[in-house]
C-alpha cells in the first residue's frame, strides 16, 4: 500500500523561497531606480520654476531701469543690486539673495520673494545690451542665460 503525499518537501520549499527572493530583490531594485529618477526630475522642475520666476521679474525690471547702480554685478548672499526706473525720484528696486536661497525683490522698502532656490544672479552690460545669468541651487542644474536689450530707459 502506498501513502499519498500531502504538502511540500523541504527542498521544494527552499527552491521556491530562493526564486521568490531573487524576484523580490529585482523588483526592489527597479522601484529604487524609479524613485531616484522621479526625485531627480522633481529637482530639475523646481530649478526650472525658480529660474522662470526670477527671469520674469529681472527682465521686466532691467528693461525698465534708467540706472543700474554697481553693474556689472553678481547678486548672491550679501551682495544686493539696485535698479531705479521712472521719473525722479523714481521707483527703487533692490535684489538680494537671503540665507535660504530666496531671491528677494524689494520695491521702495517692501520685500517679496521673487524666486526660491537661487544661488547666484550675474548681470553684465555692453552698451544697451545686458546678459543675465541665473544659477539655481539644485545640484547639477545649469544656469539660465537671458539677453536684455532695447531698454526704453536708455543705455546703462
Amino acid at each position: 500500500m502506498r501513502r499519498s503525499q500531502h504538502g511540500f518537501t523541504l527542498v521544494e520549499m527552499m527552491v521556491s523561497m530562493t526564486i521568490f527572493t531573487v524576484v523580490a530583490v529585482a523588483m526592489a531594485g527597479t522601484f529604487l531606480v524609479g524613485y531616484r529618477a522621479i526625485g531627480n526630475e522633481a529637482r530639475v522642475i523646481a530649478a526650472d520654476t525658480a529660474s522662470n520666476e526670477a527671469s520674469l521679474w529681472l527682465t521686466r525690471d532691467l528693461n525698465s531701469a534708467t540706472t543700474t547702480l554697481g553693474c556689472p554685478c553678481t547678486i548672491q548672499a550679501g551682495g544686493p543690486m539696485t535698479l531705479t526706473y521712472g521719473a525722479p525720484p523714481g521707483t527703487v528696486v533692490v535684489y538680494s539673495i537671503d540665507a535660504s536661497q530666496n531671491l528677494i525683490r524689494t520695491v521702495n522698502g517692501s520685500d517679496q520673494v521673487a524666486a526660491r532656490g537661487i544661488t547666484r544672479v550675474s548681470i553684465s552690460w555692453v552698451g544697451c545690451y545686458g546678459t543675465v545669468s541665473i544659477l539655481p541651487s539644485v545640484t547639477g542644474s545649469a544656469a539660465v542665460i537671458l539677453n536684455v536689450s532695447n531698454r526704453p530707459g536708455g543705455c546703462v
